[in-house]
């Protein structure tokens, strides 16, 4: 069933989250505040809302090139290239399939279109 759209100009939004399950893990130590908030952002567009959104939860992330490929669904905590995350949003917008979903990711093998792709 579509979502009813609460704002006509927006589609559908896709939100840059981190990954939940990693608050504990040393690097993200200093972003307690962040973390709560962006836990909440993402509670609040899931339950409160009517919004299409597909959440997106990169690893670390670094400034280095992009290659373009990622992995999705991680267990565990990676980096992201900053052009890999940017080109993972964009590529979010342009495929329906990901509406509704949370996406956990690091850089990796996949190329990002298919990454996200649900496979069935």
């Amino acid at each position: 069933m579509q979502k009813r759209r609460e704002l006509s100009a927006i589609y559908c939004l896709a939100l840059f989250s981190h990954c939940n399950q990693h608050w504990k893990e040393s690097f993200l130590s200093n972003l307690t505040d962040y973390n709560i908030a962006k836990h909440y952002a993402d509670l609040y567009l899931t339950t409160q809302t009517n919004l299409d959104y597909t959440i997106l939860q990169p690893g670390a992330l670094k400034e280095e090139p992009g290659t373009g490929k990622i992995e999705t669904n991680v267990t565990s905590p990676g980096s992201n290239a900053i052009a890999n995350v940017v080109d993972t949003l964009v590529a979010i917008l342009a495929n329906n399939s990901t509406i509704g979903k949370v996406i956990l990711m690091h850089d990796g093998g996949t190329p990002i279109s298919e990454a996200i792709t649900p496979r069935g």
